[in-house]
């Protein structure tokens, strides 16, 4: 009687042993499946950002973005949108930049589309005071539209599948609006002659726009910048 209590038991702790792996077993493929769906969204931006040096060559390092005034790109505050406001728009102000006159340069744009925004970059010029725009106390006038066009923009207003690869490489589960649009300068543009605190400067305005169709819906997009 005595014996076969025993023997129950050791297969009670034999089963307990059985279930505790499994449990880990389970544990450990949420936690890989939690770093996957981490790590993937992140190579694909750093794909997407490596993407945009195959498209244009770039000037480093003679040439630098800076938010406003030639203030750290850091500072360049996109996000705090409300899409509820009655302004159906915001202004951010960006420069290109560099310690050398006469540089010749492309604006590139990338951004994903799960939000609907439209970005449209203006020129634009520094002023003392009554600017369109104050960033960053800094006074701004807005000049004309940049002309540009999307590289690989489909009919139904996605990204087709141009850049795919260079942009996720072999990674195919993506959703439409994450694959990102690439719009780019038709003309180069050009640094000034004249100097303003040791550097040649061109401003510009990217105006993010929506309407009443666009929702506070907490979905996020990815916008990069770059001149070269």
């Amino acid at each position: 009687m005595e014996q076969q209590t025993e023997e129950k038991q050791k297969e009670r702790k034999h089963d307990r042993r059985k279930l505790s792996r499994r449990k880990k077993k389970a544990v450990l493929a949420v936690i890989a499946a939690a770093l996957a769906l981490l790590v993937l969204p992140v190579m694909a931006w750093l794909y997407m950002q490596r993407s945009m040096e195959t498209i244009t060559k770039i000037n480093m390092p003679a040439l630098f973005i800076g938010a406003g005034d030639t203030k750290p790109i850091q500072e360049l505050e996109l996000s705090n949108i409300d899409v509820s406001a009655e302004q159906k728009y915001k202004d951010i102000v960006f420069c290109v930049y560099s310690t050398k006159s006469g540089l010749e340069y492309n604006i590139q744009l990338a951004h994903t589309t799960n939000i609907g925004f439209t970005y449209t970059i203006y020129k634009a010029s520094l002023s003392s005071s009554d600017g369109d725009v104050s960033y960053l106390n800094g006074q701004y006038k807005k000049g004309k539209e940049l002309n540009g066009n999307y590289l690989n923009k489909g009919a139904n207003g996605y990204a087709t599948d141009k850049y795919h690869e260079t942009t996720y490489d072999t990674y195919s589960h993506v959703q439409a609006a994450a694959e990102p649009l690439y719009w780019r300068t038709t003309n180069k543009e050009t640094l000034p002659g004249s100097e303003h605190n040791g550097n040649y400067i061109n401003y510009y305005i990217l105006r993010i726009s929506w309407d009443e169709k666009v929702q506070d819906n907490k979905e996020t997009d990815m916008v990069y910048l770059m001149a070269g």
